[in-house]
C-alpha cells in the first residue's frame, strides 16, 4: 500500500495583491517548515509546503500552530488542512480490482486573528 500526504491552506485578506508584492511575504517559515504563499484570487492567498515530502512528518499540532501564526501575522482568517490518503486494491463490480484510495483521514483547523475557531479530524 502507498501513502500520500499533503498540507495546504488559504488566507483570506482584504487585498491579496497588496499583501504579497514584497519578497519576504512569499515564504513563511516556522522552525524548519517553509510554506509558500501565492495569490489565489483578489482576497485569497494559497498556502502550500515548499518541500512536499515534509508533509508526512508534520503533526496536527504543528499545523494548528502555523495556522494561528499566519492568522496573527496577517490579521485575517486562515484555514489549513492535512490530508493522508492510503492507496490499495479496491474491488469493483465486474470482479476485478482498481488501485485507488481505500482509506483517508483529514485534519482541518481554522483561525481568525491568531485565535483558533475550529478544529476537525475525520476519517473516510
Amino acid at each position: 500500500m502507498d501513502h500520500e500526504y499533503s498540507i495546504s491552506g488559504r488566507l483570506w485578506v482584504d487585498n491579496a495583491e497588496l499583501v504579497l508584492p514584497c519578497s519576504d511575504c512569499r515564504e513563511y517559515a516556522i522552525d524548519d517548515i517553509v510554506f509558500l504563499l501565492s495569490t489565489a484570487g483578489v482576497n485569497e492567498i494559497q498556502i502550500s509546503l515548499r518541500d512536499k515530502s515534509m508533509a508526512v512528518s508534520i503533526f496536527d499540532d504543528k499545523i494548528s500552530t502555523c495556522c494561528a501564526d499566519l492568522s496573527r501575522r496577517f490579521a485575517c482568517r486562515v484555514r489549513m488542512e492535512k490530508l493522508h490518503e492510503e492507496y490499495g486494491n479496491a474491488n469493483v463490480f465486474n470482479g476485478g480490482s482498481d488501485y485507488e484510495v481505500v482509506c483517508a483521514d483529514r485534519f482541518v483547523c481554522e483561525c481568525l486573528n491568531g485565535e483558533e475557531v475550529s478544529r476537525e479530524k475525520e476519517n473516510f
